[in-house]
Parts: structure tokens; sequence; C-alpha cells
């Protein structure tokens, strides 16, 4: 086991904690830690199976007050562990979604709301109102590559563009008939414009849709913050890139792409290390 503060690659067992996890000690830097430092686990008053449960229902469409009346959990325990693990999920595919082949990538926008109407809306209030959401596709795999939250500008497909650019070579596009992508794209990319080259994504949208309760078409589980609605997106991507299996593939996306051999469970993001 190495060192997760110096990386050194032999730690020493050095008794344990009051709940009985092991503790380990370096001999280099001769820091201290438990097994579980790095993870969701470590500091949370919660079994590893109440982690998972609570990630599960949050990723399942359950509010998050919702799951804390399911879990028996405080609002801001909940909140908290939720928030730590869209964070992580962040990291992990900054780091894992990267050289990504594919022939052609996909993109779309799917529309959500936040606090309010946009028609309620004051000019200056730019964090609430219709909140879109920008998602774009592997289309050999069906893995997300990028997804962005803001509102639907040029500003909002660059930002999309330049997080795709850094995940794959792949210079051939097809989105629908928003002009935005048109004056964003670069000049050497292969655009192809119309409704019937988004299909794939269309379908995974939907997938998200359903399965996230707060971006349900005609519903008052919309978001009351701008900001849940990033942490949510970074959570459900993750969800759905390495844990949701396809009914009739039999597959995660990540798989598909050749990122995993297997399919990962919440204890895989959990534990997932970040120091280093």
């Amino acid at each position: 086991m190495n060192c997760l503060l110096c990386g050194h690659d032999k730690v020493h067992k050095h008794g344990k904690t009051e709940k009985g996890q092991q503790r380990y000690k370096c001999p280099c830097c001769g820091k201290t830690f438990p097994e579980h430092f790095d993870s969701l686990y470590y500091g949370r008053h919660l079994t590893q199976e109440e982690v998972h449960t609570i990630l599960q229902a949050q990723a399942e469409g359950s509010s998050l007050r919702g799951v804390s009346r399911i879990s028996g959990r405080a609002y801001g325990t909940v909140v908290s562990l939720i928030r730590s693990a869209s964070q992580k999920a962040l990291m992990i595919h900054n780091q894992e979604v990267k050289q990504i082949e594919t022939e052609e990538v996909i993109a779309d926008e799917m529309w959500s709301s936040a606090l309010k109407k946009q028609k309620n809306c004051c000019p200056e209030e730019l964090m609430v109102g219709d909140c879109w959401i920008g998602l774009s596709l592997a289309g050999n795999s069906g893995l997300i590559m990028a997804a962005r939250v803001g509102k639907h500008t040029d500003a909002f497909i660059a930002e999309l563009f330049n997080s795709t650019e850094g995940k794959t070579d792949c210079l051939n596009w097809k989105t629908d008939g928003w002009g935005g992508y048109e004056r964003v794209l670069a000049p050497e990319i292969n655009h192809q414009i119309g409704k019937e080259n988004t299909q794939r994504l269309e379908r995974t949208n939907g997938i998200i849709r359903q399965q996230t309760g707060r971006w349900h078409q005609r519903q008052n589980k919309f978001a009351k913050i701008w900001e849940q609605t990033k942490v949510t997106v970074r959570l459900v991507v993750s969800y759905f890139n390495w844990i949701w299996v396809h009914s009739r593939l039999g597959t995660t996306a990540a798989q598909r792409s050749g990122l995993t051999e297997s399919n990962w469970t919440w204890n895989d993001l959990a534990t997932y290390p970040t120091l280093l």
C-alpha cells in the first residue's frame, strides 16, 4: 500500500481507529491515516451501504429532501455527501475520460429550470430561470465526453466545444439546427446539421431526464439553486458513464469506450484515489 499523502511505496500498520478501521503510518513523511482516508466514507457517520443508497437514490431521481426522509439521515448530511461525491466524480471524469476514439461527436442541449420561470426573471438575474445542460456524446460508444451548464448562448457552446476538444481528436460533429454551433465550431470541423443526426443523444437525454427528478418535464422538483444543477450533472454523468448498464447491450458506456473492463459500483467511485 502506498502512502496517500506523499506516495511512498511502503507504509506500516499503526493500530486502529475507535471504529475499528486499520490505521497506517508512513516511514517517509511520518504521517498517519486510516484506510478510508481518501474516500467518501472518511469522517462520516454513515455505513458504506448508506453511502451507496443515498448516491443511488439521488442518481435515480429522488429529491434531496426525499433522500433524507428515506435514509433517515439529516438533510445537511445528505447534501454534504452528494456534493463531495459530485466533486470526486468530476475528478474521475477529468482523469479517465481522455483520448476517446470515435468516428463522430454528437452535441445537443437539454432544457431545465432553476428557481423560477425565465419570463419572471429580471435582466440582471443570470443564475435563475432557463438552465441549459449541454452534452457531447461519442457516437461509437455512447460515452458522455463533456457536459456544461449555462444559458443558451454562444459562450455556453464554446465551453462545451473546448471541453470536448480535450477529450478526443475527432473532427466530425453532428448537431441540430441551432446556429450557435455554426458560429463557434472551428473551421476544420466537419459539421453536419440536422435533427436526424442527434437521435442517439436525444435518447441519452431522455434516459438522463427520466432518471433525474429535477429534470422531469412539468413537475415541481425543479432546482432552487443554480449550483445544485451543476452538482447533479457531475454525479449523473459519472453514473451514466461508469455504473449504469445498458439493458440491451449489457455494458456501460465506459466499457464500450475501452476505459474499463468491468462496470463500476458506487464503491469504486467512493474509493477512487484523488490525492496523488
